[in-house]
């Protein structure tokens, strides 16, 4: 067992172990480092390369179910503005949304640039954390080497390893357990059962193996209309079958990224008139429905799904859409709760969503011992810290309405400000009663404004949350800290952006803690003053369009040479690729 914190300034620093190595642990190592002074940082991550979720791996006989999801045509929904990290933007001349293969090529340049690879213990898989009920609340992480995929070597003979630290973020995420339906059928064994192919979206990773096929997707999310279009796209016949219609809506609107819509100064609105107004603007683009496409609920009112070209596809008759199925088999046959019956279904794929699931903690943690974790039910304070565990932390563990990226980054630091001590946030978590109280507060809101599903229960909007993590950072851009550090012009001129312009992450680093640091400027009155806050500046007008910023040197994509398949443990030469 190792318990080795070092010392800074006569004072242990605390230990941090990141678990995950993804878009999450990747801004969760960096806000560590950030504090450097007071806090040491260990990442554990199983695979051999970062990225997570976002890098493409193949499902292979020795890999049949890969923790990445990702397939080969996966394009983020939310624009490259409102994904970046606040402090290393995507630059300027990429597209605004990137294929799967740009955004793990720009998670890749972040470890470069912050130099996090040194903190990653690569092929390290964490097999328990258990907390010891110590004075400190400390944790003890257990682990040990991943055996490579072909090798024989039993998993008996691994050794396991201890380590004790003083905190734990589990950036995991919540998309590596398949939830599936419970139809008639779908069991091999079952008399009737249905012959044809069943898989989850999960595994699904090209249209190539589908061709010329009769395929029913199950599911109105992202992947299940994703899936759909390009299965449509390649000579299959695709028939969508949904529970309850929903919004979907295109990438782009009215010549702007539907993203880039919401402000600050719409959360100022009432919600109904918020609502009205998407749903009119939705209405001025969007062909006539399909009738069993038509929402039965306002905007807002489920997570809405994003795809510009599903509504198109339905218009040719390539994907047909079919209500809630009632059961499959015998044979091929599939039949829908209208009496609707299809007869020569070759595969069905379940795009149903994912349970949340973290085999290596004590499962009473994560919903406080609470039922409804079947059905995704989580306790936790700001959808973060389980209240009778404050030194174990969740993160990007919500459905966020917008980008996930900016939001995690947020809430790691706020946590890492809070255990380094610093006075902005040290005192903004309160004690376990009121932690319960404000996570049933947020959970009646809600089941207040969505339907009741499991994909809702950890709903969460972008700005109000990220601008409330904000002032307790006490990085919130307000009218008279934006003035009083950028003077009556500039600073107004931000003001306006960051009020009535798309809350781009880069609001949160021109002033406070770690405020993102640029060339001196002069002020309005022609005194110099020092350029915290000015690369964030600069990239807000930038992504904006603005002349004389477009060009600025923290959007410019600077070529850099990176290993072929991430960074990773042991990059062996000659793997050096520009992309």
């Amino acid at each position: 067992m190792v318990d080795n914190a070092q010392q800074s300034d006569n004072k242990p620093k605390k230990r941090v172990a990141v678990i995950g190595a993804g878009c999450v642990g990747l801004t969760a190592i960096k806000e560590c480092l950030d504090e450097s002074d007071r806090i040491d940082v260990v990442c554990f991550e199983q695979e051999p390369h970062t990225g997570g979720q976002w890098r493409y791996v193949e499902v292979t006989k020795e890999r049949p179910n890969p923790y990445s999801s990702i397939y080969k045509s996966t394009i983020i929904n939310t624009s490259k503005a409102m994904m970046t990290f606040s402090d290393y933007a995507i630059p300027g001349s990429w597209p605004t949304y990137l294929h799967n293969k740009k955004v793990v090529r720009y998670f890749d340049m972040y470890v470069h640039h912050f130099r996090l690879k040194e903190h990653i213990r690569f092929g390290t898989k964490v097999v328990e954390i258990r907390e010891l009920h110590d004075e400190q609340n400390r944790w003890m992480v257990r682990f040990h080497p991943v055996v490579s995929w072909t090798s024989a070597q039993s998993p008996a003979s691994v050794t396991i390893q201890e380590e004790i630290f003083d905190h734990v973020m589990m950036c995991t995420g919540h998309h590596s357990v398949p939830r599936y339906p419970s139809f008639p059928g779908m069991k091999p064994d079952e008399p009737d059962a249905f012959t044809g192919r069943q898989i989850h979206s999960h595994f699904y990773r090209d249209a190539g193996e589908f061709k010329e096929k009769n395929v029913v997707i199950v599911g109105l999310g992202n992947s299940a209309v994703d899936v759909a279009v390009e299965l449509s796209m390649n000579q299959s016949q695709v028939y969508l079958s949904r529970r309850n219609p929903i919004w979907v809506a295109p990438r782009w609107l009215l010549g702007k990224p539907l993203d880039q819509y919401t402000t600050r100064f719409t959360f100022w609105l009432p919600l109904i008139v918020f609502k009205f107004i998407s749903a009119f603007l939705l209405h001025l683009t969007l062909p006539k429905l399909h009738p069993l496409m038509k929402p039965n609920c306002m905007m807002f009112e489920n997570h809405t799904t994003i795809n510009s070209i599903l509504h198109e596809r339905i218009s040719t008759g390539t994907i047909i859409p079919q209500v809630n199925i009632k059961r499959i088999g015998p044979g091929k046959r599939v039949e829908f709760e209208d009496g609707t019956v299809i007869d020569d279904i070759d595969a069905i794929i379940w795009c149903t969503g994912y349970h949340v699931n973290y085999p290596i903690l004590d499962p009473t943690i994560i919903a406080d011992g609470r039922e409804g974790l079947e059905n995704n039910r989580v306790w936790l304070w700001k959808y973060m810290l389980p209240p009778r565990h404050p030194n174990l932390a969740f993160i990007g563990l919500f459905q966020a309405v917008g980008a996930l990226m900016p939001i995690a980054e947020l809430q790691c630091r706020f946590l890492i400000q809070t255990w380094a001590g610093r006075s902005s946030s040290s005192s903004s978590i309160p004690d376990a009663t009121r932690m319960d109280k404000d996570i049933q507060e947020v959970q009646q809101k809600i089941r207040k404004q969505y339907y009741d599903a499991p994909r809702h229960t950890i709903q969460v909007d972008y700005a109000p949350y990220g601008d409330w993590l904000a002032k307790q950072i006490g990085c919130f851009p307000s009218f008279w800290r934006l003035v009083r550090h950028f003077g009556v012009v500039r600073g107004i001129d931000l003001w306006m952006e960051t009020t009535f312009g798309p809350p781009i992450p880069m609001h949160y680093r021109l002033v406070g803690p770690h405020a993102w640091e640029g060339d001196r400027k002069k002020k309005d009155d022609g005194q110099s003053r020092d350029g915290t806050g000015e690369a964030a500046r600069q990239v807000i007008w930038g992504y904006k369009g603005c002349k004389g910023y477009t060009d600025s040197k923290y959007l410019r994509d600077d070529g850099l040479l990176l290993p072929k398949d991430g960074y990773q443990n042991g990059v062996r030469e000659g793997m050096l690729v520009e992309v």
